[in-house]
């Protein structure tokens, strides 16, 4: 399931019910509505579509973990190394 919003107050959810409805739809993640700072109702999309929207971008938000956590485990790189010669090492890395 996709990441909740940041819940609001009723008086805020009143105040801007179109705003925070159509973020809902168009994220795919449920808003939680605190009264007497509880929660008290969830709001989430109703449709088949929003299901395929939250599954696609909880699938998004994985793949970019994983590359950030790759991107965190590659070397520094070398600005006195030209792209050719990176390209180079790589296919030979890669392909011997």
């Amino acid at each position: 399931m996709s990441e909740a919003l940041e819940a609001v107050g009723v008086r805020e959810a009143k105040n801007r019910f179109s705003e925070l409805t159509a973020l809902v739809n168009q994220t795919g993640a449920e808003l939680v509505v605190l009264k007497n700072s509880r929660p008290w109702v969830v709001i989430q999309p109703a449709d088949a579509a929003a299901e395929d929207r939250r599954t696609r971008l909880d699938r998004l938000r994985a793949l970019t973990r994983r590359i950030e956590k790759d991107v965190a485990n590659e070397p520094e790189w070398e600005s006195a190394v030209s792209d050719r010669d990176l390209l180079d090492d790589e296919r030979v890395r890669r392909f011997g």
